[in-house]
């Protein structure tokens, strides 16, 4: 199956219980809120395993000699334990000023260029990253407008 990723809006008020424990505040099944039944998802982010090809993109200079303030939408890994390919998820909180700044960003990144995602994630294409590249831009934008923050993982 592999390792993806999902988020989920947050009210503005559950920000600091989701930072104390995020789990209930994310889906005991994302896998089926992605691909079950358009009727009955939620609303949520889901970004397939495009998050690594994302990270690539958003890591670039953004003219400041540092990362671009929409990583912070992707950022982390899977810890693995173990010798059989077993991990432990990475979950991560962002508040409603950090959702509104990363929109802001996160609308300015041009489409990815297939030379420079094949030169960072070799089986990947432009096309792929570029699709959820475009609903991420969508997603922060709406939760901006709504004043939302969210809760992320990678598993």
């Amino acid at each position: 199956m592999g390792i993806r990723y999902y988020a989920y809006p947050l009210q503005p008020s559950d920000v600091d219980a989701a930072r104390r424990n995020p789990y209930p505040f994310l889906s005991a099944d994302p896998l089926m809120d992605a691909w079950g039944p358009e009727e009955d998802r939620p609303r949520m982010l889901y970004l397939d395993k495009a998050w690594r090809e994302l990270q690539h993109v958003f890591a670039v200079s953004d003219g400041r000699l540092q990362p671009r303030i929409s990583l912070e939408l992707v950022k982390g890994n899977v810890t693995p334990v173990g010798k059989y390919g077993g991990h432990v998820g990475f979950v991560h909180v962002l508040p409603p000023d950090v959702v509104q700044q990363i929109a802001e960003d996160i609308v300015m990144v041009e489409p990815i260029v297939e030379t420079d995602i094949i030169e960072a994630v070799p089986y990947s294409s432009a096309d792929y990253a570029n699709e959820f590249l475009r609903q991420a831009q969508d997603f922060m934008v709406t939760l901006a407008a709504d004043g939302l923050g969210l809760v992320f993982t990678i598993r």
